[in-house]
């Protein structure tokens, strides 16, 4: 058993939100839990039974502070990390050893420092029986849970044709810098056997020369957001803007200075410091003596 070492991190709404009220929120888990459960014993698959617990969810989130665009955030990093733990674990996982696999991934989601308050830590273990009461294995919900491969936030990586490399319930295929043992103080650790690395690790495989690792999914705002300055770039003459790149103005100043090098060639020069242009009136005056100073007759025949 073994988590991506690419985990993303928990929202600042969330871990504000469980702070101020630890009960809330587990007890909004345990309702989304039973909306869930509710949905998957009226013959839904596990893909509307999760809608179904994001819709109890979100209105409680919302009263608790947390945004709507926070708790979606939320809801994918859950997914991505949960489903990662999911993805390598044994195929005959129970409630209990699913329960232990959400208890550590959202420990390895907080801050280094920062603890999960124990109600909600319980409240995961609950959910890990739940999805077993309702018929859920570890690897199907892998596969509802995390990113499609290759998208952005995916724990593992993904060979030339976007597949993943990793089989499920096989973390010896995973390479060794993709993948992370359970904390040693986890539930994870509780329970032993196959949900820890055998001693001596396992004999991982290598990375293969055409796989990719996905970016992770901190990024995936930041990409976004380089869209609208790559637009406003592109209008303005310039080459793109590279958030990432810490230079978040070049491209603009390239822009700027390309549109004053083609006015230069043009015939324009710069005004000389300290020239301020006169008032709007006087210069249509200018223009109006200069009107009554040509020749009506001009160009008549």
């Amino acid at each position: 058993m073994m988590f991506p070492m690419q985990m993303p991190e928990m929202p600042q709404e969330i871990m504000d939100a469980v702070a101020a009220d630890p009960g809330a929120f587990a007890t909004a888990l345990g309702q989304g839990m039973e909306a869930f459960q509710g949905a998957m014993s009226d013959g839904g698959d596990m893909g509307a039974a999760f809608e179904a617990m994001g819709d109890v969810m979100g209105p409680v989130m919302e009263g608790m502070g947390v945004s709507p665009e926070a708790f979606d955030a939320a809801g994918d990093a859950f997914g991505a990390a949960i489903g990662g733990g999911m993805h390598m674990a044994p195929a005959d996982c129970g409630g209990p050893e699913m329960g232990a696999i959400m208890q550590d991934a959202v420990d390895m989601m907080m801050p280094e420092g920062t603890d999960v308050p124990a109600p909600v830590h319980d409240a995961l273990g609950d959910m890990g029986q739940a999805f077993a009461d309702a018929g859920c294995a570890p690897h199907d919900m892998a596969g509802e849970m995390m990113p499609p491969p290759g998208d952005a936030g995916f724990p593992f990586p993904c060979d030339a044709a976007g597949d993943c490399i990793v089989p499920p319930g096989d973390p010896a295929a995973a390479p060794a810098d993709c993948v992370q043992a359970p904390p040693m103080d986890g539930a994870c650790a509780d329970m032993g056997g196959a949900m820890m690395p055998p001693e001596g690790g396992y004999d991982h495989a290598p990375m293969p020369m055409d796989a990719v690792m996905p970016p992770p999914m901190d990024n995936i705002i930041l990409q976004s957001d380089a869209g609208g300055l790559d637009a406003l770039s592109d209008a303005l003459g310039g080459p793109a803007v590279d958030p990432a790149a810490g230079d978040m103005g070049g491209g603009v100043d390239a822009a700027i200075g390309a549109a004053l090098d083609s006015a230069m060639e043009q015939g324009g020069a710069p005004a000389p410091d300290g020239a301020t242009a006169g008032p709007a009136e006087d210069m249509g005056a200018e223009s109006a003596d200069e009107a009554q100073e040509v020749d009506p007759s001009a160009g008549m025949g």
